[in-house]
């Protein structure tokens, strides 16, 4: 009984996590609006209701004794497939590697007809019916955790090369953590497959540790890449920066357009408004540090400003306040 209270009490945590994660990127997005605060969303969207759906089997299951139907456990591949998914659009958010697309289209064009093959084989046929076809979707399981892993190790050693701690320990912790709860539905499923049901219940029940880690893990991302930086980053000169209402890359466009910048100068404004040093700069980039130093004084030059925080007041409209 207490085992069954501990649970649910981590189910509990879990989503209040996930719901101070939401909140962060929701004001967030009030001020900074990108393309990666709404894949944060979304995904952080995906953890809540999977964690919902875990709490949901794992109360009736083990507290009430309503055992769920086969029926509703194969949602729960699809459930976690589509948020592999919204993983893997997230970390392109995150890297913006170009030479990643092709992989990652071919991989979420996969999940998506592995979800679409599963909901329909669900619906249609049988429970006796469905599981002869098990070698199928054991090939079916196998191919989406390769193609996950092959794109979530691509990005984590584009993030290791550029030597960026945060991006590479949320990379790499999220994806260990999404794997294991997948592999844990596909064990599952495998008990099924042999007729070995005593196996099924002791990978579902750690679940939940899992998901608490990723809960708590986005929930540190969001705030020290996120929040932080829109409510509390200061300047070296210890003047708070604010950042103004709008999308960010609108902003950017705008200021790249209005002083002539080139298509690298306007990059690497953005990544100077982050906050980034020129050290930093180079690493992502992989340019040489003093190369970076002159296309700083480049942009600094026609921009017409001395140093980053007059830059960002431009990016933010706060030329005529300076």
């Amino acid at each position: 009984m207490f085992a069954q209270s501990a649970i649910l009490f981590l189910y509990l945590t879990c989503i209040v996590v996930l719901g101070a994660a939401f909140t962060c990127c929701m004001l967030v997005g009030s001020r900074n609006k990108t393309e990666q605060n709404k894949a944060m969303l979304v995904f952080i969207i995906g953890l809540f209701v999977i964690c919902l759906y875990d709490m949901g089997i794992y109360y009736c299951n083990y507290v009430i004794g309503i055992f769920s139907s086969m029926e509703i456990m194969r949602i729960g591949n699809c459930l976690i497939a589509l948020t592999i998914y919204v993983w893997i659009v997230l970390q392109e958010r995150i890297m913006k590697k170009e030479s990643l697309k092709l992989l990652g289209r071919m991989v979420k064009n996969y999940i998506l007809f592995y979800a679409g093959l599963w909901l329909i084989l669900t619906i249609a046929t049988s429970v006796e019916y469905f599981y002869t076809m098990k070698w199928l979707l054991l090939m079916t399981d196998i191919i989406l955790i390769v193609g996950a892993m092959a794109v979530s190790i691509a990005h984590i050693i584009y993030a290791a090369v550029g030597n960026d701690k945060q991006k590479l320990c949320f990379m790499t912790l999220i994806t260990a953590m999404l794997l294991w709860n997948y592999v844990s539905y596909f064990w599952g499923e495998t008990s099924v497959y042999w007729g070995n049901s005593d196996f099924i219940r002791e990978p579902l029940d750690l679940t939940i540790v899992f998901w608490l880690a990723m809960a708590v893990t986005t929930l540190i991302y969001v705030y020290k890449t996120g929040f932080k930086p829109t409510f509390h980053e200061k300047s070296s000169g210890g003047e708070e920066i604010v950042v103004v209402e709008g999308k960010l890359e609108d902003r950017i466009n705008k200021v790249c357009e209005d002083f002539g910048l080139t298509r690298r100068e306007c990059e690497l404004l953005e990544l100077v408004y982050q906050g980034k040093s020129n050290k930093e700069i180079a690493d992502l980039l992989f340019l040489s540090e003093s190369t970076v130093k002159t296309h700083v004084y480049n942009i600094f030059r026609k921009m017409e400003v001395k140093n980053r925080v007059e830059a960002i007041c431009i990016v933010n409209g706060e030329k005529d306040e300076q």
